[in-house]
């Protein structure tokens, strides 16, 4: 197992918000202690953003981690309190209603063994209990980043901080996420692409999420239809067309068949 940074620079910082998170914070915790080696320490940051439960004395359960206070509400908010607090080179993001996988951080860091990717999204997945219908919006939902990421213009592209990394430089040079309520990562990626398009935004399948908010596709297809209509305010995103929806049923299909693309290993 990797060990956390006592003292020594971290070769990753991960960045957790919470906010009445008592449910599922402890699993996520310990999903981020339990990492395979990385070839040096890691740091964890968690920002409590104004929680009334128990999630505060959950987080101070455990040692080693690193636990900062935002008071202005929003998840944005609190990423960026974690980010002002980060040492290392490449942040990682996640929820603290996910659970990531043993090799989160690892592949993280491999994705990022290649200098032109500046942000790395990775795959969602749904806990056992979930619903047959919502595990195959889980996997339309993959299939759909994959492709966007892989295929379309920039105007079409997005991303999602419950399972993303991003090199450090990035928000020095373009600063730090809006402070919205939701869409403020998809925006991130939007003004990469427009300052620096020598950069890249990849998606790797092994970056390994599972969102343990959700058991029903109902519930998840609402998320969804709120993204869609909160990431209307990036002037410069565009939803994909009839062809292009059609392009990844397609991706879905390759990936089913374990034909897809390797740069999403």
């Amino acid at each position: 197992m990797s060990r956390l940074a006592e003292g020594g620079p971290p070769r990753v910082s991960v960045i957790v918000p919470f906010c009445d998170s008592e449910r599922h914070l402890a699993a996520c915790i310990e999903s981020l202690l339990d990492q395979e080696e990385v070839g040096g320490p890691y740091e964890i940051i968690l920002v409590d953003n104004r929680s009334t439960d128990g999630s505060a004395a959950i987080a101070a359960r455990f040692g080693g981690l690193t636990v900062l206070e935002e008071s202005t509400p929003g998840a944005y908010a609190a990423r960026n309190t974690g980010i002002a607090a980060a040492r290392a080179p490449v942040l990682a993001f996640t929820d603290a209603d996910c659970v990531v996988a043993g090799d989160w951080l690892h592949s993280i860091l491999a994705g990022m063994q290649d200098p032109a990717i500046a942000v790395l999204v990775g795959s969602c997945q749904y806990p056992a209990g979930a619903s047959l219908a919502l595990r195959v919006l889980g996997a339309w939902e993959n299939a759909k980043t994959e492709y966007v990421i892989d295929r379309c213009a920039a105007a079409h592209r997005f991303a999602y901080a419950n399972n993303m990394g991003v090199r450090a430089s990035v928000f020095e040079e373009l600063g730090r996420f809006r402070q919205w309520r939701r869409a403020a990562d998809s925006e991130l990626v939007h003004r990469l692409a427009a300052r620096r398009p020598d950069l890249r935004l990849a998606y790797r399948r092994s970056m390994r999420v599972i969102h343990m908010e959700f058991r029903r596709a109902r519930d998840r297809a609402r998320r969804l239809s709120l993204y869609t209509r909160t990431n209307s305010q990036i002037e410069s995103f565009r939803e994909l067309g009839p062809a292009q929806r059609v392009g990844v049923l397609a991706q879905l299909i390759r990936a089913r068949r374990g034909t897809g693309r390797p740069a999403g290993r």
